[in-house]
């Protein structure tokens, strides 16, 4: 009978304890649950916002080389016009160059076709002084001379 006084006992105060060691056990056990709960929506919010954050990274990055590219096509394009309009300039300059030296050398050749005429009338002249002095006389010559002087210089001029 004292068994079953104490049984009874045992059981009278394992109902009295489990009602409260119940409570405190499942408290902290529902407040363990919901403390890891709610870490796992903070980790997937986070992780939510790290793959915006990563998609957004990500298209900032093609577009940066996007632009890059574009800068850098838009780089090799002038850097053609450049060159062109280098080569351009380049060939006229050589052109004016060539062309001027060109008419240096025609009036080169002019003045000295000019020198040499000048000199091949004055020979002339001074040829013909000569004979016709020795031949003539001296006072027929001059309007001789005179005279062919002027028709030489119709004729150069």
């Amino acid at each position: 009978m004292l068994e079953l006084v104490l049984l009874i006992c045992l059981i009278v105060l394992i109902v009295l304890v489990w009602k409260p060691v119940k409570r405190s056990v499942l408290g902290a056990l529902d407040a363990r649950a919901e403390k890891i709960r709610s870490e796992l929506d903070e980790a997937q919010r986070l992780h939510e916002e790290a793959k915006a954050l990563l998609a957004k990274y990500q298209r900032q990055l093609h577009e940066g080389e996007k632009l890059a590219q574009d800068i850098l096509a838009q780089a090799e394009a002038q850097q053609k016009r450049f060159e062109e309009k280098m080569r351009a300039d380049y060939e006229a300059a050589v052109k004016r160059r060539t062309d001027l030296a060109m008419e240096r050398i025609a009036q080169e050749e002019a003045r000295a076709l000019q020198e040499v005429r000048t000199r091949a009338a004055d020979l002339a002249i001074r040829t013909t002084r000569r004979l016709l002095t020795e031949r003539v006389g001296e006072a027929e010559a001059q309007t001789l001379v005179r005279g062919a002087i002027e028709e030489v210089k119709r004729k150069l001029a």
